[in-house]
């Protein structure tokens, strides 16, 4: 599936069509997936809250929802300079360039990602594929009895469609999981609430029996009658949020965000888009049985993560090449001297940073570029981790590699993987 990167997350790039012919993919494969419908919130959110980064950039697919991820696309496409100041300027032109766009053009702004994929299109386009390819559907969350106006809402629309399951709930009640899995349906819908459903959904995923799993925020609301939807026109050209200030003033806050923080974020990440990519070397010491080293970042490196395996790696210093800052990084950080490196792959895997990353290191770099240096180590080799960078470490087997490794570390994972020496 086609992708462009925003904020650091990559949004699949789907047309209505293309995306249920993922989903009908999904389902037959029998392997509980998680998709998020992705919008400006979910993106400013992602900057600070680590744990839900995590979960957009696992999960297996992320639609646009809403007009401010069709804008920050274009946005971000368009050119850039690198020289400081002209380039700070044109990039804030742009804004306003592309502002415009979204309601005198709104094509112009559909020539990077084609459609918005919003939660109340898509549980509509959800109710209609269920009923032609004989999928059923579970509807988790909303308060008192949203769930079941949502059901009765669907059913007028199509009296075919099964509905295995009807239930309000809570993120925090136990059972949950239980009770789904007894339903079995395709399609699981959640409605706790945005950030806090798809957070949800991540944690029991491998625990649920079901195909697909999506979380829909207002959605259930907007279908029970419960808050007002927004004109379509309004829909259209991205003036939703003006419509919910009005209707919803309590909504202020999530405004904010959505709107000027969001363009401020872009703006930020725009600029580092002229920065070069960080050099880093990342070294697969792999011992007499073949299995490679593998080391759990400290939790002050993880920002709050837990759990955050990956090869030991580090970026490379002045005139440094790869062999001698894999030497080093190895040596400061696992207390190991000694290890024969039997060859490199150089410039493997490049990713931007979120804007976290980037102010870590002072907005000079726009993301990392990793080698790999493969290595020989002997038998039961004396590890000592410095603490600041890894607080553990194990030895995992090829085969094991990419489940032991944290979710966002498996894509580089598979590159070791694949140029592993027999």
């Amino acid at each position: 599936m086609k992708q462009e990167r925003i904020l650091g997350i990559a949004i699949n790039n789907l047309t209505t069509d293309q995306l249920i012919s993922e989903v009908d993919r999904i389902i037959a494969g029998k392997k509980a997936v998680q998709l998020v419908t992705v919008n400006a919130e979910f993106l400013v959110a992602a900057q600070t809250d680590f744990r839900f980064r995590e979960v957009l950039q696992s999960s297996a697919v992320n639609t646009a929802d809403g007009i401010g991820i069709l804008w920050a696309a274009s946005y971000l496409s368009a050119p850039t300079f690198s020289l400081r100041f002209l380039g700070s300027v044109v990039s804030f032109l742009q804004i306003f360039y592309f502002g415009l766009a979204v309601v005198f053009s709104p094509r112009y702004l559909r020539r990077v990602i084609k459609e918005k994929l919003s939660g109340v299109d898509l549980i509509w386009l959800l109710a209609g594929y269920a009923v032609k390819f004989s999928r059923s559907i579970f509807l988790l969350g909303g308060y008192g009895d949203t769930s079941a106006k949502v059901a009765a809402k669907l059913k007028a629309a199509y009296p075919n469609l099964r509905i295995v399951g009807i239930y309000a709930g809570s993120p925090q009640e136990r059972g949950l999981v239980n009770l789904i899995n007894r339903k079995r349906p395709d399609i699981l819908l959640v409605a706790f609430g945005p950030v806090a459903q798809e957070k949800w959904i991540s944690q029991n995923l491998k625990k649920l029996s079901v195909g697909l799993a999506i979380g829909l925020g207002g959605t259930f609301d907007y279908l029970a009658g419960k808050r007002p939807l927004a004109p379509k026109f309004l829909r259209e050209i991205g003036l939703e949020w003006a419509f919910r200030l009005v209707t919803q003033p309590y909504r202020l806050k999530r405004v904010i965000n959505a709107v000027p923080v969001f363009i401020f974020y872009a703006y930020r990440y725009k600029l580092l888009q002229a920065k070069p990519y960080r050099r880093s070397v990342s070294t697969c010491l792999i011992n007499p049985q073949r299995k490679i080293l593998i080391c759990r970042r400290t939790k002050g490196r993880t920002e709050g993560q837990q759990d955050y395996w990956q090869l030991p790696r580090g970026g490379l210093e002045n005139d440094e090449d790869e062999e001698a800052a894999a030497r080093r990084e190895v040596g400061e950080e696992l207390g190991i001297p000694n290890f024969q490196i039997m060859y490199k792959l150089a410039d493997v895997y490049k990713y931007d940073w979120t804007l976290y990353w980037a102010k870590f290191y002072n907005y000079a770099f726009r993301g990392q570029v990793l080698s790999i240096i493969y290595a020989r180590i002997g038998e039961d080799p004396i590890v000592r981790l410095d603490n600041f960078e890894f607080d553990a470490f194990r030895w995992s087997s090829p085969s094991e590699l990419l489940l032991n490794l944290h979710p966002t570390e498996r894509e580089f994972g598979a590159i070791v993987l694949k140029h592993l020496p027999d």
